[in-house]
């Protein structure tokens, strides 16, 4: 008498793993979005400005006079210049240097033609800037 066996074995077995490459998946999609929000975007280096409000007067002032900037104006090109007047790097640290030493308020302002000017040409400009004057640089915005 021959025994029959209860299962049926196939040379063709497989298993579905569909359902635990969802998990997976899952998990995977979980962490990259966890990970994302736990990183600190990079940053220039820049402070906002504050502005103190007088009590006496109510009116808010900056303590920054025309006299106390020295523009920088940044072309599409990115070329600086100053007074509407191209300027050579030398001579700009020169000047920049030559105002900072007059002017103990003194602070250069960055600012640009348009908005046609790359974000990678501006930080560059204030890099630059930054070396020449330290922490007395300035971007200048406008509202669009």
């Amino acid at each position: 008498m021959k025994i029959r066996k209860k299962y049926q074995t196939s040379n063709n077995a497989q298993i579905d793993l569909t359902a635990l490459l969802d998990v997976v998946f899952s998990v995977l999609a979980f962490f990259i979005l966890v990970s994302a929000a736990l990183t600190v975007p990079s940053s220039i280096g820049v402070d906002l400005p504050i502005r103190d409000r007088n009590p006496q007067t109510g009116n808010t002032d900056d303590g920054i006079k025309p006299e106390n900037i020295f523009m920088i104006t940044l072309n599409n090109s990115g070329q600086m210049l100053a007074d509407g007047k191209p300027i050579t790097n030398q001579k700009l640290e020169q000047d920049i240097r030559n105002f900072l030493s007059r002017s103990d308020q003194g602070v250069v302002v960055l600012t640009a033609d348009n908005t046609e000017v790359s974000y990678q040409i501006v930080i560059e400009r204030l890099a630059q800037l930054r070396a020449i004057a330290g922490n007395r640089v300035a971007i200048a915005t406008s509202r669009s």
